[in-house]
């Protein structure tokens, strides 16, 4: 039986689904070859589970800004956002594996790494100590005004220099747990708390609390490098284009939030509502401003976005000193290069 044909017209001009040469056919084509591409583009990027050490704030503005402004897709990588809990780390989240890239501090990293599992640093976003100490006890100017006080501390680490201080010197600090330190501070029970320049000490700010005084550890010799992307050597030595690519995209979204930080700011605070984070934009604005302002160097001129080795090589003498750490960490194996 021959086959049915089935004609279109189109401005007088007659043409067949069978047509190969038909404007139809033409068009199907295109759409086919359209959809094809897609899903090779899908199909061959990197899969990358970039886990952060917090839950959504503008701590993280640059990666947030990358994935939006499609800078981690231009560079050919698929993506997927996920958050700690307080009681799961992103640390935790790399060493079993639900995590391909995260972000964590430099001493975190350099402990980890002693402890075998190697770890890469692929950019260096703040590079100096964000760690205050707020007090609520007047005439206090460094640690050992504290010796046998209360002091706060958060449940999930950040606490490595505080402790070394308390031991060398015997100060005999009581170390009470939080996880937000204003109730505890204004109720009177303790006598002062760590915070982060960024954070912690926003609250205190944004709560109308005027502390006794601020001591900056990074005023008492301890200005060390903090944030920044890490992976497992493992997967860096399987994956190294994937991860110059992600570190460049990443990048890219922290210099583009420098100069677009209104835009940047929505961007955060979309990703604050979808986690239901209890904040509001004026504590991420703040935030915001201070975290850029930790990234810039001595002149406050804009982060290289790479470890000083000057840096790396003070942190493992303290932390080799204090026993932190059983060997030292390598350098040149600690950003990519050869063991």
């Amino acid at each position: 039986m021959p086959k049915a044909m089935v004609y279109f017209s189109c401005h007088n001009s007659h043409f067949s689904l069978f047509d190969y040469n038909s404007p139809l056919h033409t068009m199907k084509k295109i759409l086919l070859l359209s959809l094809l591409s897609v899903l090779f583009v899908r199909s061959y990027a990197q899969q990358i589970t970039f886990t952060l050490q917090w839950m959504p704030q503008s701590q993280f503005a640059g990666y947030y800004a990358a994935l939006e402004n499609g800078y981690y897709a231009e560079a050919g990588l698929d993506v997927t956002f996920k958050h700690p809990t307080t009681s799961y780390s992103s640390m935790n989240m790399l060493k079993d594996g639900t995590a391909d890239i995260i972000t964590c501090e430099l001493i975190q990293a350099m402990m980890a790494t002693d402890e075998e599992v190697h770890l890469v640093n692929l950019l260096q976003t703040t590079q100096h100590s964000t760690l205050v100490l707020v007090s609520r006890v007047e005439g206090v100017k460094q640690m050992a005004d504290l010796a046998g006080r209360r002091v706060g501390k958060w449940r999930v680490g950040f606490s490595e220099i505080p402790h070394m201080i308390d031991d060398e010197l015997q100060l005999g600090i009581e170390w009470v747990q939080f996880t937000n330190p204003l109730n505890l501070y204004i109720s009177g029970a303790i006598d002062a708390a760590l915070c982060k320049s960024y954070n912690e000490q926003v609250l205190f700010h944004m709560a109308g609390i005027t502390p006794a005084s601020v001591i900056r550890f990074a005023d008492m010799g301890f200005d060390f490098p903090e944030d920044g992307l890490y992976v497992s050597e493992a997967f860096y030595k399987k994956h190294p284009e994937q991860c110059r690519l992600f570190a460049e995209a990443s990048r890219k979204g922290w210099e583009w939030v420098r100069s677009h930080r209104e835009e940047a700011l929505a961007i955060v605070m979309k990703y604050v509502k979808a986690e239901n984070v209890p904040t509001n934009v004026y504590n991420q604005k703040w935030m915001l401003e201070a975290v850029l302002a930790e990234q810039e160097d001595v002149k406050g001129e804009a982060s290289s976005y790479t470890l000083s080795v000057k840096d790396f090589d003070r942190l493992n003498e303290v932390l080799l000193k204090h026993g932190y750490i059983a060997k030292p960490v390598v350098y040149n194996r600690f950003i990519g290069g050869k063991p």
